[in-house]
């Protein structure tokens, strides 16, 4: 027949020919639906209770003991040799209490033989106690049993009652007394957190009052503090450069500029420079304190100990305490796995509130332990910027997403995850001006504002002006400016390996697996929990591993140094790179690496820029003009601009020029060091990336709503199935819903990122985030400008078509270049901006071909800008190109002045 079967781990259908089932739902009914009382099967095999008496003799005498010769009946209800101590303290009518636990009427309590076991025929599930008693009475022969025997616990014996059934009730439950040891040091420690806690509070509160009293009313944001410093912005600047700023004056007039530096990662170099500072929404300033100190020491202590904690209970759970414990299962709870199970269970919900709350507040807790001050007194600053997620989606997202968005968004804003909190130890530099260094930024006190903010010295825009700052830096100018701005040195903490486990298991992921394991471990499900833990630690060896591999090799490329030649107080000397600042005046050799954007203000060279753009071809440079321009590196000033990262090929002095800077040497003025320049923007955009959301993981969030309602209902059903055992209802929930949301589910991604991460180092890709591999993967459409690559490599001059001189048309197409005109041959040889570095011709692939079609040579040691050799037979001699004007975009031309010898 079919019947529904309840099973301990959950509800399930079975079709079998004959099943057995308790019931937990409701209790047997007693009558069907006519009235009529049930009639049950028969019960077989029913065990009997033990018949006990005061004497022997008492017993029934089908009940009473007949040992062999030289044996006595004992206390156990068998026949020994001698009755020890040991056997006597088995009888079955003391029903397992001993000393003052044992009632006095049951102390000289025997058992008889005991009764064999019986089958009952009608078997009353309401009153199954009788049903036994009298199925087990008659099979002893015992008449009238219900006034001669009694039952153990209720009716002992005396008056017409001779024996008493030893139905022993269940044993109390045992139960803490809350004095032992160990919940005295918990209540101890835990105790003395807590007033510490509130006594930290109080006294914080006080000390407080008088720095929240100066704060109130003022602007909370950045742009509400930078506006009391706002100035004037010189009127010789870059129009791009009229954002909001602190107070910021030309260098040519002396006057040194605060201002703040770019920290959301754009190349965009000073234009963007004031929109960082005003991204962060709060500098606060905070001071160690000796009580403060101790307190966030406490804290870590307790911490440990609940850890600790927990291990003992485990430990205890498999009888693996060491000393007079050892080998005794559950000892601290008086020998009762339900009581040790409960008692974890609780311990397990503090230490679970306890850990999220501390990883909630893990950026807030060590300055909480501080005391607040403004940030010019403090001897920290904690800076606090808004995460701007960067969201890729392709489609709308539909109501239900669109509400758990918004959901996620508050959730992040409760629990402050939202905006990124960084402490920074102020420091003092040499001349006693304080500082802090926030992603690889020099933030400088203004003495004047009382407020923090990057320095950004400007030179001005105008060619003319840029070019009278040849003369280069005095010494105490140079040294005043590296105070502010700090060393052109960009440096990539790297932890150790004990540092970098310690910031890969700090993840909330690392947390719930954590927390899920140790469910499995104490509820004797430790080998697959060891398992899980095995792949969880190789997972995150793997991670750790690449990404210190990738670190230190974005530190080597990040931190340079070299020497070079400077020009301080008009002589040459040889500085080395960290100490360079903005308006020195660098000497460009070749093949040395620009450690600072530069503009190029005598001579050419020819730049490798592959790190930066990925263009496999060197660039040439140009000299700034001399004339009325403005500089813009986002424009023409791209061509006179030298980056950092870069290697120099090739450089050529120019000693004759007629619009540019004449020198025996290549002259360059540095115009960004540090984390102002390209390389540094580039680095900090690698170090410190912002988060970036795709639609996967927008869906991801509905995923993982329905599997925790899922995990809801699994627990509601554990509550209702297992509504007599709590223990039992929390354990099978914990589990079910730890499978739902597996802990190795965050070990499968990392294994399959670093899988990814070791196969782009094969290939000398480096990634510090792998999550961003992800990114990549899901790109599925490439648009690239470089379409020779995509085509056909390389290019062919085809030939021209010349002006004729006599009618002005266009002549007709000719293939030939030697039976084209004269000045026509000059400006293939000559209008370019090809450069030969070592024998091989550097520049644009057209002008390259161009050139080669001229069949012309380059000489390494041109008079003016360049000297070109034209073939014998052309008869056009050594064209001497005596000033360049750079391919403009818009009219797509360019031009050259040449002197023909």
């Amino acid at each position: 027949m079919i019947r529904r079967q309840l099973t301990r781990a959950g509800i399930g259908l079975a079709l079998l020919s004959a099943a057995t089932a308790d019931q937990l739902w409701h209790d047997a009914n007693r009558y069907d639906a006519h009235g009529n009382e049930c009639v049950y099967r028969e019960k077989t095999d029913v065990v009997c209770s033990q018949v006990c008496v005061a004497k022997l003799s008492s017993c029934p005498p089908s009940l009473r003991p007949s040992c062999p010769d030289g044996q006595s009946f004992c206390a156990d209800g068998d026949c020994h040799d001698e009755c020890t101590e040991e056997i006597q303290a088995q009888n079955p009518c003391h029903c397992s209490r001993s000393g003052g636990k044992l009632p006095s009427e049951a102390q000289d309590l025997i058992p008889c033989l005991a009764i064999p076991n019986v089958t009952i025929q009608q078997f009353h599930t309401w009153d199954s106690q009788n049903d036994i008693r009298n199925a087990c009475g008659a099979e002893a022969n015992i008449t009238d049993q219900s006034k001669t025997v009694g039952v153990w616990g209720k009716s002992w014996l005396g008056d017409d009652i001779a024996a008493v059934w030893a139905e022993c009730p269940a044993a109390p439950t045992p139960n803490y007394r809350y004095t032992e040891s160990y919940w005295i040091a918990v209540y101890a420690v835990n105790g003395a957190l807590a007033l510490y806690i509130f006594v930290w509070s109080v006294y914080k509160g006080f000390a407080e009052q008088s720095v929240r009293a100066a704060t109130l009313g003022k602007a909370g944001s950045a742009r509400g503090k930078l506006a009391s410093s706002m100035g004037s912005v010189d009127a010789d600047a870059d129009s791009s450069l009229n954002k909001p700023s602190a107070e910021k004056l030309t260098v040519n007039s002396g006057e040194k500029a605060l201002s703040s530096s770019s920290v959301d990662g754009s190349t965009d170099g000073a234009s963007n420079s004031s929109d960082a500072l005003i991204e962060v929404t709060r500098l606060s300033g905070y001071r160690n304190h000796v009580l403060g100190t101790i307190g966030a020491w406490f804290v870590g202590v307790v911490y440990v100990l609940w850890v600790c904690f927990f291990g003992v209970w485990t430990a205890d759970y498999y009888g693996s305490l060491p000393g007079k414990h050892h080998g005794v299962s559950y000892s601290l709870a008086y020998e009762s796995d339900y009581l040790l199970l409960a008692t974890f269970l609780v311990m397990w919900g503090i230490w679970f509130v306890m850990t999220i709350s501390l990883y909630i507040l893990r950026p807030h807790l060590r300055n909480y332990f501080r005391l607040l001050t403004l940030p010019a007194k403090g001897e920290y600053v904690r800076v606090v910027r808004p995460l701007r997620e960067i969201k890729v989606a392709d489609e709308k997202p539909n109501w239900l997403q669109h509400h758990i968005n918004v959901f996620t968004e508050w959730l992040q804003s409760a629990m402050r995850r939202d905006k990124e909190y960084t402490t920074c130890p102020v420091e003092r530099t040499s001349e006693g001006r304080f500082y802090f260094t926030y992603q690889c930024t020099r933030y400088v006190l203004d003495e004047q504002t009382q407020q923090y903010a990057p320095y950004e010295f400007d030179l001005g825009s105008g060619h003319r002006g840029l070019i009278d700052q040849a003369g280069g830096l005095s010494s105490t100018e140079a040294s005043y400016r590296l105070e502010l701005v700090g060393p052109n040195f960009i440096e990539v903490k790297v932890p150790n390996i004990f540092g970098a486990f310690a910031r890969e298991f700090l993840s909330f992921f690392y947390i719930y697996q954590i927390m899920m394991l140790w469910v499995f471990y104490i509820y004797a499900y430790w080998q697959v929990a060891l398992v899980d833990t095995g792949v969880i630690l190789l997972s995150a060896t793997i991670k750790v591993v690449l990404r210190l591999q990738s670190e230190r090799r974005l530190k080597q490329m990040a931190e340079q140094e070299e020497t070079i030649a400077v020009k301080r107080d008009g002589e040459w000397a040889q500085v080395s790179t960290r100490d360079l600042v903005t308006g020195d005046v660098i000497e460009v050799t070749s093949g040395a690496h620009m450690s600072c954007d530069c503009i190029l203000l005598s001579g050419n060279a020819i730049m490798n820029e592959s790190s930066l753009t990925g263009e496999p071809l060197p660039i040439r440079k140009f000299p700034l003009r001399i004339d009325d321009g403005h500089y813009s590196v986002t424009g023409a000033g791209k061509m006179t601009t030298l980056f950092a990262g870069t290697i120099v090929s090739q450089v050529q002095p120019v000693t004759k020029a007629a619009d540019s800077l004449e020198s025996d040497r290549v002259l360059a003025l540095v115009r960004f060091t540090g984390t102002m320049s390209d390389k540094g923007q580039l680095v900090r955009r690698i170090l410190f990336p912002n988060p970036i959301s795709f639609i996967f993981n927008e869906q991801m969030r509905i995923v993982t709503c329905i599997l925790l309602l899922y995990a809801v209902f699994i627990m509601a059903m554990s509550a209702y199935l297992y509504q007599s055992n709590p223990v039992a209802v929390v354990l099978y929930g914990a589990c079910a819903v730890a499978q739902l949301l597996s802990p190795l589910l965050p070990a499968a991604l990392v294994i399959g990122q670093s899988v990814a991460a070791t196969r782009l180092r094969k290939k000398k890709i480096y990634c510090v985030d792998p999550q961003r591999i992800m990114t990549a993967g899901k790109v599925q459409i490439l648009c690239a400008d470089k379409t020779g690559t995509l085509t056909k490599e390389g290019l062919e001059f085809y030939g021209g078509r010349c002006i004729d001189e006599t009618s002005g048309r266009f002549a007709a197409f000719s293939g030939d270049l030697l039976s084209t005109s004269r000045r026509f041959q000059q400006a293939v040889a000559s209008c370019h901006s090809v450069a030969d570095l070592d024998g091989q011709l550097i520049g644009n692939p057209v002008d390259i071909e161009q050139f080669r079609a001229s069949n012309a040579t380059i000489d390494p040691q041109p008079e003016y800008l360049d000297a070109i050799q034209t073939p014998a037979d052309s008869g056009l001699g050594t064209i001497h190109v005596v000033r360049r004007f750079q391919f403009v975009h818009a009219r797509a031309s360019m031009s050259v002045v040449i002197l023909d010898a």
